[in-house]
């Protein structure tokens, strides 16, 4: 598994998931979703992969499918471009 910029930080292991979600995003006010892809789960955060640009520090809703729940959270971190991680993003859970 390729490691992610918070590796040996993690307090909580990991889980490889191959779950299909949407990532909700507050643009100039107004609510729009976009499909990703959860790479990674934790007790404290996500990796999602999608096509979606965010930056750090930025708030975020991600609706599960099954079941149907959803998470606020935290941008930690997002890929770079010339690393595996392009069009990934670290999310910690802030809050349901």
């Amino acid at each position: 598994m390729p490691s992610s910029p918070t590796h040996g930080r993690r307090r909580s292991n990991r889980t490889v998931t191959k779950k299909r979600a949407s990532l909700v995003i507050t643009l100039r006010g107004v609510q729009k979703m976009f499909p990703c892809l959860i790479v990674d789960r934790s007790q404290e955060g996500l990796r999602l992969k999608g096509n979606f640009r965010l930056r750090r520090g930025q708030l975020v809703e991600i609706v599960l499918d099954d079941p149907v729940d959803s998470l606020r959270c935290e941008v930690v971190w997002t890929g770079k471009t010339e690393l595996e991680q392009v069009g990934e993003v670290g999310l910690q859970i802030v809050g349901k």
